[in-house]
């Protein structure tokens, strides 16, 4: 046997001796050898095919998994991007934004499902910022979490989460905010409240008393011994205290700033010649101590997201677009590339039109009614497209001026120039507009033309919309209504078959009467005057009508032969009204004509009698420059409209009414926390750009750009004085070939003008639209105005009055307080003028440069006002004149004042925030002798604004989500 075993292996392997066999054994041994290797070879092979089909398979499975991990992750994206948007809307978002936000899957990824939940973990509590540029700041703050899951169609799942804190912070939050450098130079005693900031510098000093009890901050320095025109701090003084952080107030002297002009210290710190030479101060950081961290220096900037790009200098970022025109595919711009003369005036393509972020952050697509006035059609938002016949004829907006129908052709033959509006449901019909004293034959064949819409964003898509309700608005009138006027039972003035004829109308372009004092000393062409009840009224009579019945002979007399003034026509035989004047035994005829005032700031760009003698220049006429053409907006009429009262008598036959089906109501004005009303009237923007194009505002348009006059930050003057801006003059000379820069008052105050100056005036506002809630402020709806435009706001508004004096008076102690028309309200524009209870438009006219026969009286508001300023210079020469020379007024002038309100108190209660210079009422501070005498400043930021829940509609926000927590649900 062992023989045998041996045999076999020497034939396998050889002889252990090293020794090998014959050849045939050599063969065998060979043969067995490559068969043993073939199948160690094929064993090999088949573990590697294994082994490779199992690492395709685990690849394939990992690039799944990975794809479907990236599909999780953009839902998580888009989620998150789609709850960011529905805060540039509104507060809070309810069940029907978070069923969109869910439904919305990310797009290029079609061949997944997705299961998307958004859900709120903590409801919204107030809590103070700990970090960051918002430290310090209240915000509103709630918790969610955004859950997914992605499943690709082989069942491949990844499930990914998101938590997330959603902060929001207010704007108003601040008592005063400056995106530049913010001036206190008070004489009497200010002391406002609320954290005060400013993203340039702070000049600090006081007559009386300035006092500061919440943090100031500011991102430069802090000046104490000069003022930004140069002067030094002795013209005023250095009486400024600052609360520490244990409640005592501490005196800020005048050699305690950031920097002082003396001592010199190392080198200035400012090389731009326009600010004033100043140095370090080697005792800062000493003088800083004191206050405890409550004044501070040199501080990180809060640029605010709503920062937008500036549709005059494209190359720079200008906060006043947030109270701009918007500019959308369908609407015409002026894209900057001419001039104010030569304008280039274009439609606006999707390429330039504003972005997603624009639209949301402008005020003039804030939920609630817009309203805009242009020169064209084509000006109109959305009114671009169309040519010829067709574009006459399709209806986008009302023609003012046109035929009565509104729809942009003139009047044939003797036909009345002017829109009449449509008859209500109920019989009620408004007064036809007196188109003759709007027309215009220059420049341009320059017309009329308003448009009214109701805009929001349709909860379903997350998209603007806009619709017209042009005509359904105009029909509640266009008209300040005529009063009967009686003394002692004896009938002085009254319209024949008026009735409520105006008593509706929201939106006010014309009237039949001027109380007040007679616009001139004497009678002239233009108006007449009486006196009743110790008013003076100034009308327009025409012509006596000879039938005392006023039947046809009366209805049919012709025109009485009127003069006007150069470029005016006179008035067509229907916009007369028989009228009962004076008790006469015959009929006169009275004519509507529209609304202006004077506003003297804007027309004298000197304040000093020994520079500019007004009576030497101008005698008993006004320079155009200030007169303000208004359009006045009734609040008191808009809250009836918002309440319902016309839902069941508003015209059917409008375009709104017939693409719906029904009458205009109350519901189809959008809504969120309440309503924004918004104003943009063009009418005179010759290119187009919602600018005033008259910054040569020093030295009697010497056509010399001074430090100051560059509103727009484009390194030029803008002057053009053929179109749109009437001279200053010393000399009266004219403007154009037909217009002169002054004119008699009486005309003035009768008829339109061509030029951009326009102003919207607020009247009967002491009680909002709107309501409060105090057992759910959730429920609370406020009300915001808003206007590229000046707007000027007269008597009471948002407040009957105060309950107690103090210093200030608290913002707890304005009336009415924590009731139904406690509302939350706010004023965005290009400038704010605070007119008093006695403001009178005719005392404006017969008294332009004797601000003691303006008088004011006691008057209390209370708004969160966001609005622009004039510039501060240290080197304008020659400068406005009056006092504080070359600065803009400071923070205590904000506000702007044309009367002599002597020791009459203005009751402020609100949020002072400054993100611009004015663009429109650009003309520069002037005080305090012609222009105004400034009132008793009890003002006091209010507190309940403090609550994120009690805000005015369409508040700008600053967001911030901050990321909490991020995780994979499955393995």
């Amino acid at each position: 046997m062992n023989n045998l075993l041996n045999k076999y292996r020497k034939n396998i392997y050889g002889n252990f001796n090293g020794k090998t066999d014959n050849a045939e054994s050599q063969k065998g041994s060979a043969i067995v050898i490559a068969l043993l290797i073939m199948v160690l070879l094929l064993g090999f092979v088949a573990l590697a095919v294994t082994r490779t089909t199992n690492e395709t398979i685990a690849s394939s499975n990992d690039a799944a998994e990975s794809r479907a991990f990236e599909a999780a992750h953009a839902s998580l994206e888009v989620m998150t991007r789609n709850f960011n948007k529905i805060f540039d809307v509104k507060l809070n978002p309810d069940t029907a934004d978070l069923t969109r936000i869910e439904g919305q899957i990310p797009p290029g990824f079609e061949n997944y499902t997705f299961t998307q939940t958004v859900r709120i973990t903590q409801d919204a509590q107030i809590v103070v910022q700990t970090g960051g540029e918002f430290q310090g700041l209240n915000s509103l703050r709630d918790e969610w979490q955004l859950d997914t899951i992605a499943t690709d169609s082989n069942g491949v799942q990844v499930q990914l989460r998101r938590r997330f804190f959603n902060n929001r912070i207010p704007i108003f939050q601040f008592g005063i905010f400056y995106d530049d450098d913010l001036e206190f130079h008070p004489g009497p005693r200010f002391d406002f409240g609320g954290r005060v900031h400013s993203n340039g510098s702070l000049f600090l000093m006081a007559g009386t008393g300035l006092y500061f009890s919440s943090k100031v901050t500011a991102v430069g320095e802090i000046f104490t011994d000069v003022a930004r025109n140069g002067s030094p701090w002795t013209n005023w003084n250095e009486n400024v205290f600052v609360k520490n952080a244990s409640g005592s107030y501490v005196q800020l002297r005048n050699n305690m700033g950031s920097v002082l002009s003396n001592p010199v210290n190392g080198t200035q710190i400012y090389t731009d010649p326009d600010v004033p030479v100043v140095y370090r101060s080697a005792n800062w950081g000493s003088n800083e101590n004191l206050f405890q961290g409550n004044l501070l220096s040199r501080r990180l900037p809060l640029n605010l997201p709503i920062k937008i790009e500036s549709q005059i200098n494209q190359s720079a970022f200008d906060y006043v677009e947030i109270v701009k025109r918007g500019k959308q595919v369908g609407d015409l711009w002026n894209n900057g590339t001419g001039t104010p003369l030569l304008p280039n005036i274009v439609p606006v393509t999707t390429a330039n039109a504003d972005t997603d972020v624009t639209i949301n952050q402008k005020y003039a697509n804030k939920s609630g009614i817009r309203v805009s006035l242009a020169d064209s059609k084509a000006k109109l938002p959305g009114c671009a497209s169309g040519v010829g016949i067709n574009a006459v004829l399709t209806p986008c907006g009302v023609r003012l001026d046109g035929d009565s129908i509104g729809l942009g052709i003139d009047p044939l033959l003797s036909l009345p120039r002017g829109y009449q509006p449509l008859t209500m449901s109920d019989g009620y019909q408004a007064t036809e507009l007196n188109g003759e004293r709007f027309y215009q034959n220059s420049p341009n064949n320059r017309q009329v033309w308003i448009k009214i819409e109701a805009v929001g964003f349709n909860p379903a898509t997350g998209i603007l919309e806009a619709r017209d309700i042009t005509q359904d608005i105009l029909s509640l009138g266009v008209t300040e209504p005529a009063p009967t006027i009686s003394v002692s039972g004896s009938t002085k003035f009254q319209i024949t078959g008026y009735g409520n004829k105006d008593s509706r109308s929201i939106i006010k372009l014309q009237r039949f009467l001027m109380p007040g004092v007679a616009v001139t000393a004497t009678d002239d062409t233009n108006m007449t005057s009486y006196s009743w009840n110790g008013i003076t009224y100034n009308l327009v009579l025409t012509d006596d009508c000879t039938d005392s019945l006023y039947t046809l002979l009366c209805s049919a007399s012709v025109d009485g032969g009127v003069s006007y003034p150069s470029g005016f026509s006179g008035d067509n035989i229907a916009h007369r009204d028989a009228a009962n004047v004076d008790g006469s035994s015959r009929y006169r005829r009275v004519v509507p004509f529209p609304i202006n005032m004077f506003d003297t700031r804007e027309g004298l760009f000197n304040e000093d009698t020994a520079v500019f003698n007004r009576s030497t220049v101008y005698g008993s006429n006004v320079p155009w420059n200030g007169v303000m053409s208004m359009i006045d907006i009734d609040i008191a009429n808009l809250k009836r409209f918002l309440d319902g009262n016309y839902n069941t008598t508003m015209p059917t036959t409008t375009p709104f009414a017939i693409a719906a089906g029904r009458r205009l109501m109350n519901t189809d004005i959008p809504s969120a926390n309440g309503w924004v009303f918004y104003v943009s009237d063009r009418r005179g923007d010759y290119d187009f750009d919602g600018e005033y194009d008259m910054e040569d505002i020093y030295g009697n348009n010497d056509g010399l750009l001074q430090a100051g006059e560059d509103i727009n930050n484009n390194g030029r003057l803008d002057t053009e004085t053929t179109n749109e801006a009437p001279r200053y003059s010393l000399d009266g000379l004219a403007t154009s070939s037909t217009w002169k820069s002054y004119i008699s008052p009486s005309a003035a105050a009768v008829f339109d003008h061509k030029f951009y100056r326009r102003g919207v005036r607020l009247i009967n506002g002491t009680q909002l639209p709107g309501t409060y809630d105090s057992a759910n402020p959730l429920n609370t709806r406020g009300f915001t105005f808003a206007s590229e435009n000046g707007v000027y706001v007269l008597g009471n508004y948002n407040a009957t009055g105060i309950g107690s004096v103090g210093t200030p008076t608290a913002s707890t102690a304005y009336l009415p307080q924590n009731t139904a028309s406690h509302i939350p309200a706010s004023i965005a524009a290009d400038a704010i003028t605070i007119l008093s209870n006695a403001w009178s438009d005719t005392r404006s006219f017969r008294y332009p440069y004797d601000r003691s026969n303006r008088d004011a009286t006691e008057t209390t508001i209370r708004f969160a006002m966001l609005a622009g300023d004039a510039r501060s210079s240290k080197n304008a020469t020659p400068n406005q004149g009056g006092g504080d020379p070359r600065l803009t007024g400071g923070v205590h002038n904000f506000k702007r004042f044309l009367e002599d309100w002597g020791s009459n108190r203005l009751n402020y209660a609100g949020s002072l925030i400054n993100l611009y210079n004015s663009h429109n009422n650009n003309g520069a501070f002037k005080c305090c002798g012609t222009v105004y005498n400034p009132p008793g400043r009890n003002w006091v930021f209010d507190s309940s604004f403090l609550d994120p829940n009690r805000l005015p509609p369409g508040t700008p926000f600053f967001q911030a989500i901050r990321l909490t927590g991020f995780q994979r649900l499955n393995n």
